[in-house]
């Protein structure tokens, strides 16, 4: 089964508006879902970001479902 993602920011610079994730099942954890992207894109194993499901920021141990709206947000810059 694959989570589409959508990135923003550097991350969407680098790989793209989304990216495909492979999860064994879901519901999935946010975390696992992460983790799984920072497996498979190691140049941003660093980078910190926040997560956000459905529009609203979520945690670690939230729950994703296959239809959900899911987001990495990276750190912004600018003026």
């Amino acid at each position: 089964m694959t989570k589409e993602v959508h990135l923003f920011g550097l991350l969407k610079e680098q790989y793209g508006a989304t990216v495909l994730i492979e999860v064994a099942s879901f519901p999935v954890t946010v975390e696992e879902v992460v983790k799984t992207f920072r497996t498979n894109h190691t140049e941003v194993i660093d980078i910190p970001f926040l997560t956000a499901v459905n529009h609203f920021m979520v945690g670690p141990t939230d729950l994703v479902n296959e239809n959900d709206h899911m987001a990495l947000l990276p750190p912004v810059s600018g003026g």
